[in-house]
């Protein structure tokens, strides 16, 4: 029950995510100006490179967590997270150090103008600081996801999205522009770990960290594994953080944030979809570590199918709908999003169909080619981008991501998982992949339908609309994609929901005779 929880708020805290960046990004625009919300985008960005000083070790800590966790090994847990905290304590000031050496000369590498170089700087600093004391506070959000409890963190984390979004609309209302972005942001990255910290300590048996259990026979373990997340967690910073970067070495600030509205709702597309997988990954570990293979082939196959079956319909829906939700919910300025968006979302159409498979292989040991696929993926992604924007503009850094996505990610990891688990390619195509798909057929053609007896005109008629096809597609895939087990286990549990709903008959007393 634990894992079903965990993945449902997984969902819960993307979705609410998703709907303050909804309301927040069109304010945000609003009262920054095009340049200013295409700055804070290039900030947060190059701030989103001192967070590659993790090397990976965030990966490793969840997973050596879970499988000490599941073994009952609360000393070698314990050595693992204090060795861990000596660990981020250094490298917290290496990042310091590096904001130190880099919030001066960055402002150079972009050419900006003077009445830009000096807030740049100064956000910098404040963003890159709440960094650095993040790498050791990050070790609190391992206990609790390594120990099952990932529901309490996203518990947090959605109400600090909240929080973050109550303070930008606050400080920028104030008048404190970018500022008041960088301090909204700053205060809610501290918030989380230590909301986190007494729940830790308390959920956590025998929960004890201290440097005096530092091992450097286990800073060798845990290297061994999270190099190769770092070149991951490179990978995925260049797909999903580097495209500003690119952009204004060629392009000016509004383009930046014309790419940046796009690429931002593909980017929450792709965590939406991430979550599942997410969710499933300690259970992959401790399946692992009990030598429980078809557990791990189940996640495999029928957790695929599962996640592409939210996938599938939200991001083909949202493509028919790309248009008029971004031109009603940002302006015609920003129509160039919507090219822009499209592709990003057919990347993000197959990225979701090897996320699955990527944890399977990084959580049975396959980590180093999880690492080295993602790796090329990025150079890719990056050496196309660069090429291709130079003569398509916003398109070019698309279509870097989306070819990127096809050639290695979505061609490379999930043969190879397949591969691993015993499995022919053709199988997990028809028992994964294809019974998402015949039900986009009707979900379609209801969505075309609506739309000419009702043109959009507002967000009220793409929610309807989009609501109404997006149930005729579960509605089909419950009786196409599922297999007649899950179904009856799904009218066996609705079942059991109604009869608790209904109250119960009163007893009744019979006079004996």
């Amino acid at each position: 029950m634990r894992w079903v929880l965990n993945i449902a708020s997984n969902y819960l805290r993307v979705i609410v995510g998703i709907a303050v960046m909804f309301f927040l990004i069109p304010f945000t625009v609003g009262h920054l100006g095009l340049d200013l919300f295409g700055l804070w985008s290039l900030v947060f960005a190059v701030v989103g490179l001192f967070g590659l000083l993790d090397l990976g070790f965030a990966t490793a800590a969840m997973k050596y967590v879970a499988e000490l966790t599941a073994s009952g090994d609360h000393a070698g847990r314990n050595q693992v997270l204090s060795t861990l905290l000596v660990v981020y304590g250094a490298l917290g000031l290496v990042c310091l150090l590096l904001v130190a050496i880099l919030a001066g000369p960055a402002s150079g590498w972009f050419a900006l103008s003077p009445d830009k170089a000096g807030p740049f700087t100064l956000v910098l600093w404040v963003l890159g600081t709440v960094v650095a004391i993040n790498f050791p506070a990050s070790l609190i959000k391992a206990i609790l996801i390594g120990s099952g409890r990932m529901h309490l963190v996203n518990a947090i984390e959605l109400v600090t999205t909240l929080v973050n979004a109550a303070l930008v609309v606050i400080l920028l209302e104030a008048g404190l522009g970018l500022m008041g972005m960088a301090i909204a942001t700053a205060v809610t990255m501290l918030l989380g770990p230590l909301v986190m910290l007494p729940l830790a300590i308390r959920l956590t048996p025998g929960l004890s960290v201290s440097p005096r259990l530092f091992s450097r026979s286990r800073v060798r373990e845990l290297l061994g594994f999270s190099v190769y997340f770092f070149i991951a967690n490179v990978a995925v910073l260049i797909i999903l953080r580097l495209d500003p970067v690119v952009i204004k070495m060629f392009l000016p600030l509004t383009a930046v944030a014309i790419y940046a509205v796009g690429a931002k709702i593909a980017e929450y597309t792709y965590l939406l979809n991430k979550q599942f997988s997410n969710a499933l990954m300690p259970l992959v570990s401790q399946s692992k570590g009990a030598g429980d293979t078809a557990t791990v082939r189940r996640i495999l196959v029928d957790g695929t199918r599962f996640l592409l079956a939210i996938a599938v319909p939200f991001i083909v829906l949202l493509l028919f709908y790309a248009e008029p939700f971004v031109l009603l919910w940002m302006g015609e300025e920003f129509a160039e999003s919507v090219p822009v968006l499209r592709i990003l979302l057919l990347a993000m159409l197959f990225a979701s169909v090897q996320l699955n498979a990527a944890n399977v292989l990084g959580m049975t040991g396959k980590h180093r080619f999880v690492a080295f696929a993602m790796g090329g993926s990025a150079l890719l992604n990056l050496v196309v981008s660069i090429i291709l924007v130079q003569f398509l503009g916003l398109i070019g850094i698309a279509l870097g991501t989306l070819i990127a996505t096809l050639v290695v990610e979505f061609a490379l990891v999930v043969p190879r998982a397949c591969r691993d688990q015993g499995l022919p390619l053709v199988g997990f195509v028809t028992q994964a992949i294809w019974p998402t798909l015949p039900a986009l057929v009707p979900a379609l053609g209801t969505a075309w339908l609506l739309a000419q007896w009702q043109p959009i005109t507002g967000f009220v008629w793409i929610f309807l609309e989009g609501g109404v096809s997006a149930l005729v597609y579960f509605a089909v895939f419950y009786g196409t994609g599922l297999v007649p087990a899950e179904r009856a286990l799904i009218a066996g549990k609705l079942r059991r929901l109604r009869q608790r709903g209904r109250p119960s008959s009163p007893p009744s007393h019979h006079t004996p005779s």
